[in-house]
Formats: C-alpha cells, structure tokens, sequence
C-alpha cells in the first residue's frame, strides 16, 4: 500500500478526538444522525430476527444467514454507538449496502436456491430502511471523516534534524 492510503486508513480508524472541524450545531446534527444509523441498524437486525423465528430458520443456508444478519446488526449498531469513529460508518454502510444487495439478488434470481417474492413479510419495508441506513451512514461517516484533522506535513527544511551532525562541523 502506498503511503498515502496508509494514511487515510490511520485517518478513518483513528482514536484520537476530532479536530475542530464543526461547529456546535453542525455537531449535534452528527450526534443525532449517529444515533438514528444505529437505531436503524438495530430496525434491520429485529426484522432479520424476527423472520428467522417466523420460519426462515427452515430454509437452508438462507435461514442461518438471517440469524448471522440479525446479530451482525446488532453488533454494528452497539459498535457505532461506542466508536464515533468513520471506520464504524464505513463498516456499517458496507453490511447494509451487502443485506441490501443480496435480497435484490434473492427477488431477481435467487439465493442458495432460495427465491424471495416481494409480496413477502417485510420485503419492501427491508428495502426502502437498508436504503435509507446506507445513505444516513455515508452521510454521517463523511460528516465525521472530513472534521479529522489530517497530520500537518513537514517540509523538506524541518525534517532536518536542528543540530548538525559531525560531518557537517566547520573544523577549527
């Protein structure tokens, strides 16, 4: 990896606070967006759970993965809401966008051989939620991304050690 995505993902992972990038306002919006992705990430973990206790449990491997997805949910919206970090937004953004793609595929071709009918339980509402979460978490995760202050870069001139080395010393 060339250094500069190094850096980036440094960026994106980062512990350390945000730099002040936002203002109050601007802060509490990404408060409160923060709080709403991980509301509806918890929404698509109990539709999950509660279609593999109404019977998707049945279907093989289709069924384990709603189990998978219900807890994976859960997981990502606890992790969102203890790291503010745009990693926690990317990789919830990624899950959602994934659940999202496969049960498109499950409506046009079929998954495992498993084949979803959008007349069934919770088709469209699964839709139009994991549609709305990728967009509210790219949104917050670029909210958050851009208000991290990137490192500030030396120059040639100050990366040069202030005391001279002893090749450099004018011989008396």
């Amino acid at each position: 990896m060339t250094e500069l995505t190094v850096l980036r993902l440094r960026r994106l992972a980062s512990p350390r606070s945000p730099g002040p990038g936002l203002s109050p306002g601007r802060t509490a919006i990404a408060l409160l967006l923060r709080a709403g992705c991980a509301a509806l990430l918890a929404w698509i973990g109990y539709i999950h759970l509660h279609l593999w206790l109404e019977g998707y449990r049945q279907i093989p491997t289709d069924g384990p993965l709603f189990l998978v997805d219900a807890i994976a949910a859960f997981v990502l919206a606890a992790v969102l809401l203890a790291f503010s970090r745009p990693l926690a937004g990317l990789l919830a953004a990624g899950y959602t966008a994934g659940t999202l793609g496969a049960l498109v595929i499950s409506l046009t071709v079929g998954l495992f051989g498993f084949r979803e009918s959008i007349s069934a339980s919770y088709v469209v509402e699964s839709i139009i939620i994991e549609a709305i979460t990728v967009l509210a978490l790219m949104t917050w995760t670029v909210l958050v991304a851009r208000r991290i202050q990137p490192p500030a870069r030396q120059s040639p001139a100050a990366a040069q050690p202030s005391h001279p080395d002893r090749h450099s010393r004018a011989v008396r």
